[in-house]
Order: structure tokens, then sequence, then C-alpha cells
């Protein structure tokens, strides 16, 4: 699902500065205009991974009828949601010396063995 989400875009002192109107603590700028969107697409995917990897509520879209000060961001949801999923995460395990001896011997990758047989201990296909 794609949203678009409003921002401003002032130039002061030869900066512009971008501030998101549905999420308070989201701004950036810079020295361009388009150096200033693109700084804003990447705060707004920033913020949202953050919303929805601590399972935050995401703002709803605004719309503002003074079109001239705003700018519409648009963002992916379902991708962003597809990386928070797939975000890999540190696992601290042991295994016998011997078995590691071996595995390595082999060049064995020890993160993909383990989610493969994760998967299928899971039923996971």
């Amino acid at each position: 699902m794609k949203v678009f989400y409003p921002c401003t875009i002032k130039k002061e002192d030869n900066l512009y500065y971008v501030k998101f109107l549905d999420f308070p603590d989201c701004f950036t700028d810079g020295d361009t205009m388009e150096e200033a969107v693109r700084n804003a697409k990447d705060v707004l995917e920033g913020v949202t991974f953050s919303y929805l990897k601590n399972n935050k509520p995401l703002p709803e879209a605004s719309y503002s009828e003074n079109i001239s000060d705003v700018v519409y961001i648009d963002l992916w949801l379902d991708l962003l949601q597809d990386k928070v999923n797939n975000q890999s995460i540190k696992k601290t395990l042991t295994i016998p010396k011997w078995l590691n001896d071996l595995a390595e011997e082999q060049s064995a990758n020890f993160s993909a063995i383990l989610q493969l047989g994760l998967k299928e201990y899971l039923g996971i296909k």
C-alpha cells in the first residue's frame, strides 16, 4: 500500500528545511530542493520503520487545502513492513567444538543452516 505524507519545505539561510505535518519529530534539510526531498523520503522511511518495528500506530496521512506550501512524500508501507519482518536478529548459541570444527572445515554458513533448520522444524516452506 502506498501512502503520501505531507511536509512543508521552507528556504531559510540558503537551506531547505523539511517538516512533516503528521510526524511532529520528523524533520530534515538539504542544500537544494532536490536534496531536501530526497532527505525527506529517507527520514520518513526511517521514522516509519521505527514505528513499525516498535508496533507504534502510524498517523493517518493528512491532506492540506493549501497545496502551494505542501509537498507529499510517497511511502510503500508493505515494503517497509517486509524490512521490519525480515531484519536480522543476532543470537548467541553454543555447539560442541567437534561439530564447529567440522562445519568450519566445510565453510558452513552457520546463519543460513540455522535458518533452514528452524524453518524445517517449524514447518515453514
